[in-house]
């Protein structure tokens, strides 16, 4: 479970590190890596419920 924290730090620097490459306008970018940490976010969240779900 301490692993899962790890995940957000991380998800939050790769999606502003992908979306610093590709725009310019310091704006655009807070906005492109917050929609896209959002995202991610939510995605692992599914696939972990779907997990635990799957193994109980």
């Amino acid at each position: 479970m301490p692993s899962l924290f790890y995940s957000v730090p991380l998800t939050a620097v790769i999606s502003l590190v992908y979306c610093t490459t590709r725009y310019e306008m310091p704006a655009r970018i807070f906005q492109s890596a917050t929609m896209m940490f959002v995202k991610t976010i939510t995605g692992l969240a599914i696939l972990y419920a779907i997990l635990w779900y799957l193994s109980s």
